[in-house]
């Protein structure tokens, strides 16, 4: 059983690693791709604001009026209001066209918002692979981990009389009347330093 464990922990850490490639390159492909459709994005919302500073009406009828996503999801579902209503708006495309954006280059960033969607849809699927992999292998360490606990109070048990076999699997053996030394209190700690300690959080894994 423990040979078991050690083997599916061992998959299991390479499996994680893995996974973690794949959607940290995943992270990076939708990074790349969301930084270069936001910056034509803001810049064609730029343009209309200012044309129609005095408008807000028709910067409402355009999706170009609001304040600004805080979330991926909600960035992609403005930018797709956003270029849906003003290609069908044919004023809005000719104060576009006088700036040099063309209803074609405008449809290309209206793909590129496309394209980001799906990267960001991608990086969550494998994000969440990643983090289920994670889990898989903490839970067969621990079980792993109840398994040795176990085995070694029986080897001390079964094996009590015979000390040399038990040091021979990595079991310390402590000779009879033997006692732990107590750690002393370090009393020159200031205590600022104690207070740091003790709210230091625990450092969480990631994937």
């Amino acid at each position: 059983m423990g040979l078991a464990l050690c083997g599916k922990a061992f998959k299991l850490e390479n499996l994680q690693i893995k996974l973690h490639g794949q959607q940290y390159r995943a992270r990076k492909k939708f990074e790349k791709l969301y930084n270069a459709a936001n910056e034509t994005y803001q810049m064609h919302l730029k343009f209309l604001r200012i044309s129609y500073e005095q408008d807000k009406e028709k910067l409402k009828e355009i999706s170009a009026f609001g304040k600004r996503p805080r979330s991926i999801p909600d960035w992609i579902k403005q930018a797709y209001a956003f270029y849906q209503t003003t290609s069908g708006d044919e004023e809005a495309m000719t104060v576009l066209d006088s700036y040099g954006i063309t209803a074609e280059i405008f449809q290309q960033n209206e793909s590129k918002i496309k394209e980001v969607d799906a990267a960001f849809r991608t990086h969550k699927i494998k994000l969440g692979a990643a983090q289920n992999a994670v889990d898989e292998r903490n839970k067969v360490i621990k079980e792993l981990d109840t398994y040795a606990k176990r085995f070694r109070a029986i080897c001390r048990s079964a094996l009590k009389a015979h000390p040399q076999l038990l040091e021979k699997l990595g079991i310390k053996v402590y000779s009879k009347g033997y006692k732990k030394r107590k750690r002393k209190k370090n009393n020159n700690q200031s205590p600022t330093a104690n207070n740091t300690e003790q709210a230091s959080p625990t450092t969480r894994e990631s994937v």
